[in-house]
């Protein structure tokens, strides 16, 4: 496979991995807003809120790599 097509991938690979994140993101935070509108600040709530944190850094990470590849691509 050429290095350009590998690139690709890569960076496709990527961006649908980013997409699952996201989407846990959103779908954790509708449970942490259900949780606060009924009141209930409990162990599960802390660990959302935890859970959020870690992937929104996950998803950082994934950005700055989408990023580095696209660089690269660039190059060749």
């Amino acid at each position: 496979m050429a290095k350009i097509d590998e690139t690709k991938e890569r960076i496709s690979y990527l961006k649908n991995f980013l997409t699952i994140i996201i989407g846990a993101v959103v779908v954790t935070s509708g449970g942490l807003v259900n949780l606060v509108l009924s009141g209930n600040f409990g162990a599960v709530f802390w660990i959302g809120l935890i859970v959020i944190v870690v992937l929104v850094y996950a998803a950082l990470r994934v950005m700055s790599h989408i990023e580095k590849h696209l660089k690269k691509l660039g190059e060749l």
